[in-house]
């Protein structure tokens, strides 16, 4: 039998303090600060791509300890933990006058400060991405309107602080909705034809208007699902499609403000 010992002690002492520890310490701190600095902007891990992109931060963060870790015994007495320490504190989030980081930056963090960038920009895309999809089997101003008022009661009670910021998105989609109703309106009222029991089909000037009002109405109610997606959780996607289809159903105009007591009604008349 081989004495294992001090082969056991290195792999135990030598690689958990030299390798693993500075590779926690930075990896972990950077999580803590794309954390705090993904809040009100998005997800991190809205899609493959975000996550691929925090994943490389987290890995290259950890590389970075790694490195500094092994470096600085060289350079003075300190743990390669604290490194690690250190190198995580770095990467969270400063306040900048800018948008962009400096080229300089970019090199002297190992590339960290590209991924940022990247993995910033992408959650805008998927929140984007998100609202769009989810907006999407929207084909009337009027379900549009149900769904709105709906959303903003909701994102309200979760949301007390923001109520002028979620009134304001709302007024702006209900103005933007009344807008393309009464273009729709209008147009419907210019194609009836004198004596004849049909309308006339649309011309192009009147479908770009129609679709073009239509299109801002739905761009502003989908600034009123961003703000619910970016400052909402995961948790929420059962209850916001809950939501959707109640504003696509057939009887939107005809349901009762208050789901549960919906619920309740549509019991009793069934035991009756």
């Amino acid at each position: 039998m081989h004495d294992l010992g001090p082969f056991m002690t290195w792999y135990h002492h030598g690689w958990l303090a030299g390798y693993a520890l500075p590779a926690a310490f930075s990896a972990g701190l950077a999580w803590v600060g794309l954390v705090r600095h993904s809040v009100g902007k998005g997800r991190l891990l809205g899609s493959w791509r975000s996550a691929a992109l925090t994943l490389a931060v987290l890995a290259l963060t950890g590389a970075v300890g790694i490195a500094a870790g092994l470096a600085l015994p060289h350079l003075a007495k300190l743990p390669p933990s604290a490194a690690g320490l250190a190198t995580g504190v770095t990467t969270m989030p400063r306040k900048r006058q800018d948008d962009t980081t400096q080229p300089y930056v970019k090199f002297m963090t190992l590339g960290i400060a590209w991924f940022r960038e990247r993995l910033e920009y992408r959650m805008q895309l998927d929140a984007l991405s998100w609202c769009d999809r989810f907006l999407d089997g929207f084909e009337k101003s009027t379900q549009l309107r149900v769904f709105v008022h709906e959303l903003k009661n909701y994102v309200t009670d979760r949301h007390p602080t923001a109520v002028k910021t979620i009134t304001n998105l709302f007024d702006a989609a209900d103005k933007a909705m009344i807008n393309a109703l009464e273009v729709q309106t209008t147009t419907d009222e210019a194609r009836r034809e004198v004596h004849i029991a049909w309308m006339r089909e649309p011309t192009d000037e009147e479908v770009f208007q129609c679709r073009s009002a239509f299109g801002e109405a739905r761009n502003r109610c989908g600034d009123l699902l961003l703000y619910a997606y970016v400052h909402g959780r995961r948790t929420e996607q059962t209850e916001l499609e809950a939501l959707r289809a109640k504003a696509l159903s057939s009887d939107a105009f005809h349901s009762a403000a208050l789901p549960q007591q919906r619920r309740r009604f549509s019991l009793r008349r069934d035991l009756r």
